[in-house]
């Protein structure tokens, strides 16, 4: 998936989706989260309290967001971005599963 906004932007906040398509894994009991950047291999951000919401109904979806901070967008070019879950037994667990998602940053025109 690609999303794309404009360089220095702060808006709209990141959203992310962490799903168990097999409906078996109750996100409620994850220990924590994080959101992690990068560019070209590179770090960008690691953001360690983003916001997650788990669905009240479907425990196996949650809706997680980063809140831009100033510098995190001021550099045009593509950032792969994806979340991780650590469960209470030190195990993590990516989303999306393969892949990352795309946030294109274009060039501010002024």
């Amino acid at each position: 998936m690609t999303t794309s906004m404009k360089q220095h932007d702060l808006e709209p906040a990141l959203t992310l989706y962490a799903e168990d398509v097999a409906g078996l894994t109750n996100l409620n009991l994850v220990a924590s989260w994080r959101v992690l950047a990068t560019r070209l291999g590179v770090s960008v951000f690691i953001d360690t309290s983003p916001t997650v919401t788990v669905d009240p109904v479907n425990h196996s979806k949650a809706t997680i967001v980063h809140t831009w901070v100033a510098g995190e967008t001021a550099t045009a070019g593509d950032l792969k971005v994806e979340a991780e879950a650590m469960w209470p037994n030190g195990r993590p667990q990516t989303f999306p599963a393969s892949g990352s998602v795309t946030v294109r940053i274009r060039p501010d025109l002024g």
